[in-house]
């Protein structure tokens, strides 16, 4: 593993042994080993009035609070050595969201209320960046996230991006519903359906909104991990529980900062809709064999011209 905090340091034959996290952070943090070997991660001086009594469980971890010398310390060791990767993901993670806080106090709570969101979501986190397609798929849904926010505000916005819980489709506003697609500006004039029922409208109505992005840059070009910390920055005007709830959504969503997301940044350079009326071209679960489990397919944009509506009358 590449940039392994824990190379170099020795096993102890009693106690544990670290070195210390660089860097300012209300917490004395080390990187550590046990006695067996095991990587993990030390915390010190915590608040202890800032411990929840039900401690998260993220799946291959122990989790330990205990009393030092003059102090209360938290330590964290993986289990399951074949996921060394994600637990260095997750202590990388946990450090930065509570490196922030002001006080000790604060940064203990936060530790735990990431730990909590890493119980969720372990099973689900993923280490390895996202392919170019689903980089842009995700940065067209959050243009249109964005889009939502000015129009009807964050907290109504974000309740309506559902994609991140498993949604067919990856909006839903009142009695309509919005399926968000990504294209590169200059390729072919397509996009793909993943599924049967992504655009089966379940007796509401249906908008297929194209993002149209270009290579970019300058000002008006954001990379995937700019759009989601302008996300997070703007929750973070509102309150702790608006970031708690945009960072667990793009969580669920499969996303957490890495340096590959700086690499590409996009632009939009349009955005168009199309109503799915019945007579729309489309594969839908209801029409189709239940001997055909699944399906994906293509629409080719510029033979539904008859079904186009204004961006506006859908994000505004």
């Amino acid at each position: 593993m590449l940039d392994d905090p824990w190379s170099g340091i020795r096993i102890g034959t009693e106690n544990v042994v670290g070195r210390r996290v660089p860097g300012e952070h209300p917490l004395d943090i080390y990187w550590i080993k046990g006695v067996d070997g095991s990587p993990g991660l030390l915390l010190r001086g915590v608040d202890q009035c800032s411990i929840p009594r039900q401690l998260p469980k993220p799946r291959g971890i122990t989790l330990e609070v205990a009393p030092g010398n003059d102090h209360v310390e938290v330590r964290m060791f993986l289990r399951e050595h074949q996921d060394r990767e994600v637990f260095l993901t997750l202590c990388r993670d946990v450090i930065a969201y509570s490196g922030s806080s002001s006080t000790a106090s604060d940064a203990t709570s936060n530790v735990f209320r990431r730990l909590t969101h890493w119980h969720s979501l372990m099973t689900r986190a993923r280490t390895i960046a996202m392919a170019p397609h689903e980089i842009r798929g995700l940065i067209g849904e959050l243009c249109v996230l964005e889009r939502l926010c000015m129009s009807v505000g964050f907290d109504a916005a974000l309740r309506a991006w559902v994609a991140p819980d498993d949604h067919p489709q990856d909006f839903a506003r009142g009695n309509r519903l919005l399926e968000v697609k990504a294209r590169l500006s200059g390729a072919r004039h397509t996009v793909r359906i993943s599924s049967l029922q992504q655009l089966e409208p379940a007796q509401l109505l249906l908008a297929l909104v194209v993002v149209e992005l270009a290579s970019a840059e300058g000002e008006d070009a954001v990379t995937l991990n700019q759009i989601c910390a302008r996300l997070v920055g703007r929750a973070r005007e509102l309150g702790s529980h608006q970031v708690d709830a945009i960072e667990m959504a793009l969580f669920k969503r499969g996303y957490m900062q890495m340096e590959a997301y700086d690499a590409d940044a996009y632009r939009i350079a349009g955005i168009m809709a199309f109503e799915c009326r019945d007579d729309f071209p489309r594969l839908v679960r209801s029409d189709v064999d239940a001997r055909i489990p699944e399906a994906q397919y293509m629409i080719d944009l510029s033979l539904i011209g008859g079904f186009a509506i204004t961006a506006a009358s859908v994000l505004d």
